[in-house]
């Protein structure tokens, strides 16, 4: 059926509520909003689901996330029957942000799972995905729901699925899941339990301190220097962009005895409309524009932003009069200095992750200190994958998309810990009078200036999906002489010893390397320039210019 039919079909659909089929009846007309609400089911792909909230099947709704659900506990009761084999409580461990529908959409989640013989421990209030995939290991689950956007606009909503280890689903796990999700083609096969009975018979529970407290221990024993915060002047403005992060990381550096913490007021309670802030991404500059006038206000050292569910960090440091915001790929490089110049108990076994679309000055670090540096594919889950097949000699992993973790017990990046761990790195250099751009310069000066950027572009809707496959494909087809690489790696093709993934890397040099890979979440191509040279100025020089060609190609391309 086209978009119009199915349109026609939910319409007469007596499945549906009233206040969901007024919506729909108030788009008839429009064939362009109908397209777009009915063209395809909002696709479930490997990091599970994101869209626009709102009526029609490629829409987030209470309707699509009780098919997803039911997609989802199928697939975990056949794991439980054939994989897990009673090692684990035939249970789900739900959190949900700060998004408009996050608490409904948790709930609807629980009754399903309910509904289909799995017991649901449910949040009983906003909660970081970070401690999502702590809940799922401390409370011995089979898995795990976070119902969350991470840092879209706020008509957006999201669900995303772990594994019994904590973590996102690798790949395998996610095309068999994603095979069940499909499978539930009506409404009718989906098995939910009315509230009621679901909690009287104990298949819903309400979790809070049982999983707050460990958590927040946990997080507290990654410092490596606990005695430095009790101590510290620094100044530091934090705010969690109307998220889930004002909480958790509040509490945290309290009973650390920190003392110097700054809050953002107007954007400390969870709020879906993020009113305050125009992007709620600790990537832009623009998601720190309150917090600035806090930094200037109080003469902060550092500014520190978590995104909505507090699993990305960003940090803005004083520099002079001005303040600069340090890239994904530089707070992961200063994480490394501090980590492993502090740490005495590292043996050639150890090791840190990162991603192949992140920085290569990583594994010129962790040469120097006689570690080893593992690549993974994009996306924490691979670096989870990592960090399960050995967890003791994992030291710390990070994406270039400001996610940080340093801990094994979750599998996920945490803001949580690397927002403890950046004021405790300031507050240490510091100490030994220095700053941490000055820290950054030193790591280039001995390693090479490594100079990164990404840039993302949208393409909406069924006709953008079609763009940024035929650019790929443009791409692929590419010859050596015209984009002037020096080598070229399909992780769709090629034998990397990696999954298979829809990812071109053109290597320029040895060093020196540009990506493109569709994001798997949003309707977007990104494309990561990482450069090396011996000087800044030539760094950025390069960059430009190979930014500049391929941005034209890709042009080019549309």
């Amino acid at each position: 059926m086209n978009a119009r039919q199915v349109y026609e079909s939910w319409m007469k659909n007596t499945y549906f509520d009233e206040a969901f089929l007024a919506e729909l009846k108030g788009i008839d007309g429009n064939a362009a909003e109908i397209e777009d609400r009915f063209y395809r089911d909002l696709e479930f792909g490997t990091a599970g689901m994101r869209g626009i909230i709102g009526a029609g099947r490629n829409r987030m709704n209470v309707y699509v996330v009780r098919k997803a659900t039911q997609g989802f506990a199928e697939f975990l009761l056949d794991r439980i029957e054939n994989v897990l084999k009673g090692s684990k409580e035939q249970s789900v461990a739900i959190a949900y942000d700060s998004r408009h529908f996050s608490p409904e959409f948790a709930l609807e989640t629980a009754l399903v799972m309910a509904g289909n013989g799995i017991k649901a421990y449910l949040f009983e209030g906003v909660r970081t995905t970070p401690e999502l995939s702590f809940a799922v290991r401390t409370l011995n689950c089979v898995g795990g729901i976070m119902i969350t956007a991470s840092h879209n606009p706020p008509e957006y909503n999201g669900y995303k699925v772990y594994d019994e280890t904590g973590c996102q689903l690798i790949p395998e796990l996610a095309d068999a899941l994603i095979e069940r999700v499909l499978a539930v083609q009506d409404f009718e096969q989906v098995k939910r339990m009315e509230k009621q009975e679901a909690f009287d018979r104990a298949f819903v529970k309400t979790i809070d301190a049982e999983v707050d407290d460990p958590y927040i221990h946990m997080v507290k024993a990654v410092s490596l220097r606990p005695e430095l915060l009790a101590d510290s002047e620094l100044k530091v403005v934090y705010t969690p962009l109307h998220g889930t992060g004002g909480y958790t990381v509040t509490r945290t550096l309290k009973e650390m005895a920190f003392s110097n913490l700054i809050p953002v007021a107007e954007q400390m309670e969870p709020d879906g409309d993020f009113p305050t802030c125009k992007q709620p991404n600790p990537e832009s500059p623009i998601a720190f524009e309150v917090a600035l006038t806090y930094a200037k206000k109080h003469d902060a050292d550092l500014i520190v932003a978590t995104d909505p569910d507090c699993d990305r960090m960003g940090l803005m440091v004083k520099d002079g009069g001005n303040y600069h915001l340090l890239t994904g790929n530089q707070i992961g490089s200063l994480f490394i200095e501090y980590v492993l110049s502090t740490r005495k108990d590292l043996t050639p076994e150890h090791f840190i992750v990162n991603t192949v679309v992140s920085s290569d000055l990583a594994r010129a670090q962790a040469e120097s200190f006689g570690i080893q540096l593992k690549k993974t594919l994009t996306g924490f889950k691979f670096i989870g994958a990592a960090i399960e097949a050995d967890p003791t000699h994992f030291v710390m992993g990070y994406e270039e998309s400001y996610g940080y973790l340093f801990d094994p017990h979750v599998r996920d990046k945490d803001a949580v810990m690397g927002t403890l761990m950046a004021i405790e790195m300031a507050e240490y250099y510091r100490t030994q009078g220095m700053s941490l751009l000055e820290v950054l310069d030193a790591v280039y000066k001995k390693h090479g200036y490594f100079v990164e950027e990404t840039v993302s572009k949208a393409f909406a809707g069924k006709e953008g999906q079609e763009k940024i496959e035929q650019i790929m494909a443009d791409f692929r087809k590419a010859d050596k002489e015209a984009i002037g690489y020096a080598d070229r790696i399909d992780f769709s093709e090629d034998e990397t010893g990696l999954p298979k993934s829809n990812v071109l890397k053109f290597y320029m040099d040895a060093h020196s390397w540009v990506v493109l890979r569709p994001s798997g979440t949003e309707p977007k191509l990104k494309i990561y320039f990482s450069i090396r040279e011996e000087t800044a100025e030539a760094a950025y020089e390069r960059l430009r210019k190979i930014k500049t060609f391929f941005l034209e190609q890709m042009e080019e391309a549309k």
